[in-house]
């Protein structure tokens, strides 16, 4: 039977034994030292079995040694930090994908998920290099000069949670490189929420190609109504009437009138550049243009009764009269004239508007020579074409417009033609021509001079309004012009008819687009296509939360590192958080368990043996 060998060897961490020296020692007698851990003794084995036991223990030594390299080297630090980091460019790499994209529909997780997991694990994997860090920076403390006991402990607790870290920085005055490490574990309680913070959503307008976008336009426009006379003349189209009607009768301020028939299903559309005829009025202000004459000599008043003034235009029939320092009179007075007798407007080829009134129309009186101001107006529908840009809003349809030509021609048979030079940037086609049929011409002059020819009797307490006649409601524009509430027009001079004309434009230019979707428009008159689009969540990446989580790993990466070289610098073993150091470090006897806070100790090495003493 084979003796029963007995193993003298200390139990080593990484290659290391911690010996603490005795009381005595610590007083001055350094005599010995005392071991970590005491000897223990190997049981005996069988010749056999010892053979076992050493093949074992070679196997043990082996993976002591890998496990000792690897611990000596931070490798699983190193590793870690770099994780860290890779997992903060796959998030950046992420929401770089996402940055202005509709949010990802995925099946079994969310983009603000997918962030939260890689920014925890991110986290977990720089605090687990810091606390090791953190765990090694103690020992390193402790080799520099002889440190009070209870350092181990604040070192200990600085590795485990934010906690001990604020009171390391406040022992050490942030005046050491731990400090480093303690400041990258408080900032990292905000890590995830500023992670959460990089993602944010907002709705946008994406192109639904189920829904659907319409709209009418028109560049030629021959719409009539009933003729009279053998076919020599025609009235206007009922529909072109009746917007024109609405434009001064309405008092909607949306001015339904005024926006053509389109078809946007889900409230949010927009078109490209259309190009299509429409009306747009002119106007000048001609007030300089006015003369004033009274008549009150004793054959006058004999005869008429009063006195009387006249206000006249300058080569035209269109006039006003009042009798002075009353308000008796006819003061205002609205024409249709030929472009012959118009002031400004003679290149054109319909019937031109004058208006004469006093500022404060119906209310100016009593009206006195030289004292009572008065404007006159001159105002043209000219047919031009306009390429605009349509968007619907919410359900709010509204236009920009991106030019207009105005040039126009008349053909050999009367008809009225435009030939912008334009291409599909404006939306039309090259050499494409827009115009307006001779019939279609004269009912809207016919229908013009009789709505704007007319004027105000005022004998008070009465008003009488009178019009140029004809078939059309001529006494009700007259009056809607000079007494009522016009949709957008608010001036009580001449000025109004500015905006009355820029009304009956808007609804004339309506009436030509809207023929193609009343069924009665010319070929080649149609419906424009858009865009529909819905409401999608979109991404937008707020990047300056991106520099917490990055000043944490720069602070880990650094702390690391400088931990590696203070340890190699100093030769201190690698025992980082390592428990068993610790569990030695308490006095024996009686006070067993309980750190003697006492003690300046300083840890050196000592016959290859890490002593830590006095």
């Amino acid at each position: 039977m084979v003796e029963r060998s007995h193993s003298s060897s200390v139990s080593s961490v990484h290659s290391h034994g911690l010996f603490v020296e005795s009381e005595n020692n610590l007083n001055g007698n350094r005599q010995s030292t005392t071991p970590l851990i005491d000897a223990i003794p190997d049981s005996a084995y069988e010749p056999s079995a010892e053979a076992t036991a050493n093949e074992k223990e070679g196997k043990e030594a082996t993976k002591d040694t890998f496990d000792t390299s690897i611990s000596d080297w931070f490798i699983w630090e190193v590793l870690a930090i770099v994780a860290s980091l890779l997992l903060l460019i796959a998030i950046i790499v992420v929401l770089s994908q996402f940055d202005g994209h509709p949010q990802p529909t995925w099946k079994y997780i969310s983009l603000n998920s997918l962030i939260s997991w890689l920014s925890t694990i991110s986290k977990g994997c720089v605090l687990f290099a810091i606390s090791e860090a953190l765990g090694q920076l103690k020992w390193v403390w402790f080799t520099q000069k002889a440190r009070s006991l209870p350092d181990l402990e604040t070192f200990d607790r600085a590795s485990r949670g934010f906690y001990g870290s604020a009171e390391l920085i406040w022992s050490l005055r942030a005046r050491h490189f731990a400090v480093l490490g303690s400041v990258a574990v408080i900032l990292a309680l905000a890590f995830d929420p500023f992670a959460q913070n990089l993602v944010h959503y907002y709705p946008n307008l994406v192109t639904d190609v189920s829904q659907i976008a319409t709209v009418s336009s028109s560049f030629y426009y021959d719409e009539v109504g009933l003729s009279f006379q053998s076919n020599a003349a025609w009235y206007v189209d009922p529909i072109f009437k009746a917007n024109v009607y609405s434009s001064l009768l309405n008092s909607d301020p949306k001015k339904p009138w005024s926006i053509p028939q389109y078809s946007c299903s889900t409230g949010n559309c927009t078109w490209d550049p259309i190009s299509a005829l429409e009306l747009s009025a002119s106007c000048t202000n001609i007030t300089d243009q006015l003369k004033f004459s009274c008549h009150d000599g004793p054959e006058f008043i004999a005869k008429y009764g009063a006195p009387n003034c006249s206000v006249n235009l300058l080569g035209s029939n269109t006039s006003a009269s009042f009798v002075p320092n009353s308000w008796d009179g006819s003061p205002i007075s609205v024409a249709a004239v030929k472009p012959s007798q118009s002031l400004v407007y003679k290149n054109i080829h319909h019937y031109v508007t004058q208006m004469i009134a006093p500022d404060g129309l119906l209310l100016a009186g009593p009206f006195k020579p030289g004292v009572t101001p008065w404007q006159a107006m001159e105002c043209a529908l000219i047919p031009i074409v306009r390429s605009f840009r349509i968007t619907v809003t919410n359900g709010t349809y509204r236009e920009e417009t991106l030019d207009t030509w105005t040039n126009g021609t008349t053909n050999s048979r009367g008809g009225y033609y435009l030939y912008p030079p334009w291409g599909p940037e404006m939306g039309m086609k090259h050499n494409q021509s827009f115009g307006l049929s001779v019939p279609t011409m004269k009912s809207m002059d016919g229908f013009f001079k009789s709505i704007f020819t007319g004027n105000a009797k005022l004998s008070p307490p009465n008003v009488e309004f009178n019009s140029y006649g004809g078939s059309y409601a001529g006494t009700d524009i007259i009056q809607a012009i000079l007494y009522a509430k016009i949709t957008g027009c608010t001036a009580t001079t001449a000025d109004k008819l500015r905006c009355v004309m820029e009304n009956v434009a808007a609804a004339a230019s309506k009436t030509f687009r809207d023929s193609v979707a009343n069924g009665n428009g010319a070929g080649g008159n149609g419906t424009i296509s858009g865009r529909a689009n819905s409401s999608a969540t979109y991404i937008a990446v707020h990047w300056q939360w991106i520099a917490l989580p990055a000043v944490v790993w720069l602070l880990g990466l650094t702390t690391l590192v400088g931990t590696i070289w203070k340890s190699r610098r100093g030769s201190v073993p690698k025992w980082k958080n390592d428990l068993i150091p610790l569990l030695f470090l308490y006095k024996n006897g009686q006070d067993g368990g309980v750190l003697d806070s006492s003690l300046n100790v300083r840890l050196y090495k000592c016959d290859d043996k890490m002593v830590l003493g006095g």
